[in-house]
């Protein structure tokens, strides 16, 4: 378990060397919530964005290290979230994330350069502000004993902070050529790798 009390912030797994930048875990992090991403393509999009050199495990250690990145902060006992409990989203609360660290860290998220664990260690640690407040009205669970006046006021705060399934944006025909290419660079790495 790591401890930011005693341990020097990591920048390897192992002894392959890790993207440990906060921008980085967040890509990562969207990468892995990506429906429109066959697992396939999130496993090779998140061991790329997460190992930025030639220099990278098997396949089996990809998984473990990347679980590893995006986990090994967090020492609390949260019960696992079902699929439909998701209460934050990188691209929704951007700016409620971005004015909370300025306000209580005097971090400027757009400028700096900050480790994941730091970043997260930061972001569940934030005093009460407009993206706490918005964190609280998703999980806010409506039952019979609200009175009707405060179920209206909940269920409309819902309605306005509720994150939506992303709308079916078409792909280019450069960009598919872009995604068709990193594929067949991560399929004929997976059979080198096989071969071996």
């Amino acid at each position: 378990m790591y401890n930011i009390l005693l341990d020097p912030l990591p920048k390897d797994w192992n002894g392959y060397p890790i993207d440990t930048d906060f921008q980085t875990g967040i890509m990562i992090s969207q990468c892995l919530t990506d429906d429109s991403l066959s697992d396939l393509e999130k496993f090779y999009v998140a061991a790329w964005l997460l190992f930025p050199t030639d220099s990278r495990p098997d396949n089996a250690g990809i998984g473990k290290a990347i679980n590893w990145y995006m986990t090994d902060f967090l020492h609390d006992n949260y019960p696992e979230k079902k699929r439909n409990d998701v209460v934050m989203d990188w691209d929704i609360d951007q700016w409620r994330i971005y004015a909370a660290f300025w306000a209580q860290y005097h971090i400027d998220l757009n400028r700096t350069r900050m480790h994941w664990f730091q970043f997260m260690g930061l972001l569940t640690n934030l005093e009460e502000c407009a993206f706490t407040r918005v964190i609280d009205i998703r999980q806010k669970e409506i039952t019979s004993k609200m009175s009707p006046e405060e179920k209206k006021v909940y269920r409309n705060a819902k309605k306005i902070y509720e994150i939506k399934p992303p709308k079916d944006e078409s792909i280019t025909p450069e960009e598919q050529a872009r995604i068709n290419d990193f594929m067949k660079y991560a399929n004929i790495n997976k059979k080198k790798k096989k071969s071996l």
